[in-house]
């Protein structure tokens, strides 16, 4: 229905010149913060771009086939096939169908994209540049900002004094010199990325339930490169937590190694496939970035920028300051990062803010930034920019960690536990030692009020309210967390899939497919087929005991009405059922006693149901 309005669009701008210059250390330090905020729509590219009406065609495939007719050899591919990334070809193939050039395909793609990931702004009404945001040269302006990081070079600091001075008293700070010989270096440009991964889709943010919404890396560079969509008030973001374990992008782990500080990650004793998300590859335009969060499960992280510039803003933990006071409602934030620095920022540099000031410091490339858990931090990308990041438990803090852990992750906790018996001993014994509840962990968060990409605020997993609105919550949802807003399981979604699953609800056969297939999803249907195989189990024991004989009057074991069966036939004569009644053994009766009194002994209130 668009293509009408796209091709006279197209044909308007196709005697465009397109300048594009490169968001190098050079051009911000020539131009001084304010020069690369001017210039916050360069594309990552070093040359010059010229479309003219007579080869229009050619530069639909310079942009988006990635790579001569790797798209067009996809789309007339042999049907429903599995691509590199493991996703099917049917939407190409009606591409194909329709007839679609490569432009017109990758602007569907897109738009497509864009729906999916703000289903509540228009794309076709303009909503996505309605702040103006683009025009609006303060928006990135980094005048007047103070630098309150510390600097540490890995050539001067040795580990020992890094825990000393940063990581025990939870200090962020920034980290230099620990990315030399990294390959990403110099393969990490978006012009690179795009010869090496052009048809593989990475993650751009999440749809209103949750789902990944991706995009290939060819339509991902004809999108930054484009001027037009760089008009876009919060840009789309790559944000990609499954990137080290897809085919198609797994060769981006090689390019990069942890730096030597953070070697020690305890969550790796869990296994790959078992551990929650953890590390991102992050690449986004000018004004894309993170609103304001914390990362999940109490974990410290590390972010390393490959090129381009970061804004950070960080607050210390303080008692009180949570995300209701940071996000508030009713002033228009949107879960963008680029709005929360423009609203919200102002505010917490008021003489009228009683809290902590924050900390303020920009990123530049090379430099790798250290977030301490709980702190609360919020970035935006200054120009375009590359990077890498990833969430880790070190000894310093592991007993925060493990109780955050054991109440938001029971069933991994247990295997973490099983691992660290056989290979960290003296971490088990801490893990032993540590109480359900205390005075160290009320006010321990299980869950991270962490945020998505800004590009997709409608499922910022710290609006919590607003996704409850929406019937989101009621849904296993991979969010957003990490040092820059990555990626983390909402904690809490398996009992919430338990409560679906037992009201009969479930996702159509599309997302039970997108679910399957998002790695850090494993465990999660791996509890909900356990928990279902047990329920089998369960109601095969009680037809087998009720069939008999015994217990209720009739003698069938169940009450009379059929919806409760007993659990354990009683004895003929003992209990007379009546319509809704139970019949119940003795047994039942000393451990629903004895639980009544375990829970009463832990603080809970037991309701008068449990009792009867």
């Amino acid at each position: 229905r668009c293509r009408c309005a796209f091709i006279a669009t197209a044909n308007t701008t196709s005697n465009m010149t397109v300048a594009v210059a490169a968001s190098t250390p050079e051009a911000f330090a020539a131009k001084g913060a304010d020069g690369a905020a001017a210039a916050s729509v360069a594309s990552p590219s070093k040359t010059k771009m010229k479309k003219s009406a007579s080869s229009t065609a050619d530069a639909d495939k310079a942009l988006c086939d990635g790579g001569g007719a790797a798209i067009d050899t996809e789309a007339a591919g042999n049907g429903d096939a599995a691509k590199p990334d493991g996703t099917a070809k049917g939407d190409d193939d009606d591409d194909a169908k329709d007839k679609l050039t490569p432009l017109e395909r990758c602007e569907k793609r897109i738009r497509a994209a864009k729906r999916s990931t703000r289903s509540e702004l228009s794309v076709s009404g303009g909503e996505w540049q309605k702040n103006h945001y683009a025009e609006n040269p303060a928006i990135l302006s980094t005048a007047g900002l103070g630098d309150d990081l510390a600097r540490i070079s890995v050539k001067t600091t040795t580990l020992a004094e890094f825990i000393e001075r940063f990581e025990r008293p939870r200090i962020p700070c920034i980290i230099t010199d620990a990315m030399e010989g990294w390959g990403a270096n110099h393969e990490w440009t978006y012009d690179k990325l795009k010869e090496r991964f052009a048809t593989h889709k990475f993650k751009v943010g999440s749809d209103d339930d949750g789902y990944a919404a991706r995009l290939k890396f060819a339509h991902i560079h004809h999108y930054v490169t484009d001027p037009e969509h760089m008009k876009d008030d919060s840009p789309l973001y790559i944000f990609d937590g499954s990137f080290g374990d897809k085919e198609g992008s797994q060769p981006l782990l090689k390019d990069y190694g942890v730096p030597e500080f953070f070697n020690e990650d305890l969550f790796q004793h869990v296994g790959e496939k078992r551990r929650p998300p953890y590390r991102w590859v992050v690449m986004g335009p000018p004004r894309s970035g993170s609103s304001v969060h914390i990362d999940p499960l109490s974990t410290a992280a590390w972010n390393a920028l490959v090129s381009g510039h970061k804004r950070w803003c960080l607050f210390p933990p303080t008692e009180g300051l949570t995300k209701q006071l940071l996000k508030p409602k009713g002033i228009g934030l949107d879960g963008e990062a680029v709005t929360w620095f423009h609203r919200m920022y102002p505010r917490t540099r008021s003489v009228d803010w009683p809290w902590p000031k924050p900390l303020d410091t920009v990123q530049g490339p090379g430099e790798i930034m250290y977030v301490p858990d709980g702190w609360w931090h919020a970035v935006l990308n200054l120009d375009h920019t590359v990077a890498v990041t990833q969430n880790y438990v070190s000894s310093t803090h592991f007993d925060k960690v493990w109780r955050v852990t054991k109440r938001g992750r029971p069933k991994m906790s247990a295997k973490w536990l099983e691992k660290l018996r056989a290979k960290r001993p003296d971490l088990a014994a801490r893990a032993d030692a540590q109480p359900w509840r205390s005075a160290a962990s009320e006010h321990e968060q299980t869950s991270s009020s962490s945020s998505s990409s800004s590009s997709s605020g409608s499922s910022d997993t710290s609006e919590d309210d607003d996704d409850a609105d929406k019937g989101a919550k009621d849904k296993a949802k991979v969010g957003d967390g990490g040092a820059e807003g990555g990626e983390e399981r909402v904690i809490g979604a398996v009992n919430e899939e338990a409560a679906a699953a037992a009201a009969g609800s479930s996702p159509d056969k599309k997302k039970k497919a997108a679910l399957a297939d998002d790695a850090t999803l494993e465990e999660m249907a791996k509890e909900r087929k356990e928990r279902k195989e047990e329920s089998k189990r369960r109601k095969s024991r009680k037809r087998s005991r009720g069939e008999g004989g015994g217990g209720s009057a009739g003698g069938s074991g169940s009450a009379e009405g059929g919806d409760v069966e007993t659990t354990e036939a009683a004895a003929p004569g003992d209990n007379s059922g009546g319509s809704g009644d139970v019949s119940v053994g003795g047994g039942e009766v000393e451990q629903t006693k004895e639980f009544t009194k375990f829970l009463e002994g832990q603080g809970i209130e037991v309701p008068e149901m449990v009792t009867k």
